[in-house]
């Protein structure tokens, strides 16, 4: 299944130094998909907020959705993108959190965890969930956990299941005040910066991420884990430059036909968002604009840039661990085939005779066993790769501390 990632463009309102200044407003939404810069820059996305769409709209347009594909097994993501002081905070929610502000102006991120756990709390009678999160901050191409009191650069690594980041925390939450405390808390680590439109911008990429994992109650082979990246960003730095590259390759129909081409490598934002443009997720790009005619070539670098990003194409799929998705198609081949012969033996709805019946059965049976067989080969191919990788991990940290002990033997001996 193919489906493209879906785009919002944001307008805020004008704040009171741009109106002491006197800044006009530039961005006007025609209707709910389209906007126009300037007097003749139209742009067309699959959303358009204007300066007085409250924050559960927008909740409600974008964010549920991207819920709703996480309780079916799909992982999601949510990316808010724009200049510094054009609204990606008051979206996404991670400074009102802290505030304690009133209800109506909570972001995206305290919503979204609200309603994780509230489908989680309607499902609970048909399955068991465990739900976990982790925090980690981007900062001169060094990755950071904000969950955790140890300040070290954190890896990447690559093996069966994806990529991941070696040495991140996942903390297991079990409501949803505890994980926007978490949220919160590791705010309160990330790098800051004065700029000129925002004198605590933030000068990284943070991404907080909620895993859930699913087990139904009923049928042991029923299980699936799901992951929901939340994302907000600057325009600024060589990260952000990276990305733009991948969204612009991938936004080419003909580069994009040859996954080499893709510069994922070419910083770390780009390789832990793989998964999120181009690949397994459903995924929905926030950009936010100034309305300041004096942010006009910033606010039509964002514009251009989600108009770019809507051309992306991801392949989401359920994610199952491979040895139970392997055991259900199994199960879904031998209930085809008994279909099938069922319906050739009591052809035109004649009855079966017991002859018929009894090499149904034994095929029936037949089948079973050749199930069994191959469910515990590929059991144990999977048992090895795993077993394979961790060996990897464990030469690569090697291979790691070593670099880092020869980097300052030879600093010291100059």
């Amino acid at each position: 299944m193919t489906t493209r990632v879906r785009v919002a463009v944001r307008s805020r309102p004008l704040v009171e130094k741009e109106t002491s200044d006197g800044c006009e407003t530039c961005v006007t939404p025609i209707d709910e998909t389209q906007v126009l810069l300037g007097k003749d820059k139209y742009f067309t996305f699959d959303y358009a907020f204007g300066p007085n769409v409250c924050q559960e709209e927008v909740f409600q347009s974008c964010g549920y959705p991207l819920i709703e594909a996480i309780f079916k097994g799909f992982n999601a993501t949510m990316l808010a993108y724009g200049q510094t002081g054009s609204g990606k905070t008051y979206t996404m929610g991670t400074g009102k959190i802290a505030e304690g502000s009133n209800e109506e102006s909570l972001g995206i991120i305290p919503r979204v965890v609200e309603a994780l756990f509230s489908t989680m709390k309607e499902k609970e009678q048909e399955a068991e969930f465990v739900t976990r999160v982790s925090f980690l901050e981007i900062y001169n191409e060094e990755i950071k956990d904000l969950l955790s009191s140890e300040n070290q650069n954190l890896c990447i690594r690559e093996d069966t299941q994806g990529v991941k980041v070696s040495g991140l925390t996942e903390h297991v939450v079990t409501a949803p005040t505890e994980a926007l405390n978490l949220l919160c808390n590791g705010g309160e680590f990330r790098a800051v910066g004065s700029t000129k439109m925002n004198e605590t911008s933030s000068r990284s990429h943070a991404i907080f991420t909620i895993y859930i994992d699913r087990q139904s109650k009923s049928q042991k082979e029923d299980s699936w884990s799901a992951k929901f990246h939340l994302e907000r960003r600057d325009n600024i730095n060589l990260g952000l430059l990276a990305l733009g590259n991948v969204v612009s390759a991938l936004g080419d129909e003909k580069r994009k036909k040859n996954v080499s081409h893709i510069p994922y490598r070419d910083s770390k934002l780009t390789r832990l968002l793989q998964d999120s443009l181009g690949g397994n997720s459903y995924t929905l790009m926030m950009a936010c604009v100034s309305p300041a005619d004096s942010n006009m070539e910033e606010t039509l670098n964002t514009l251009r840039y989600a108009d770019r990003a809507k051309r992306i194409k991801n392949k989401p799929t359920v994610n199952r661990d491979p040895h139970v998705a392997e055991i259900l198609r199994l199960k879904n081949l031998v209930a085809q085939l008994q279909s099938d012969a069922v319906s050739e033996l009591g052809g035109g709805g004649d009855p079966v005779s017991s002859l018929e019946y009894q090499k149904l059965r034994q095929k029936s049976e037949l089948l079973e066993e050749q199930n069994e067989k191959l469910t515990r080969e590929l059991s144990n191919a999977i048992d090895h790769s795993n077993d394979l990788c961790e060996k990897i991990v464990l030469v690569e940290m090697s291979r790691d501390k070593l670099r880092a002990k020869l980097n300052k033997i030879t600093i010291e001996t100059g």
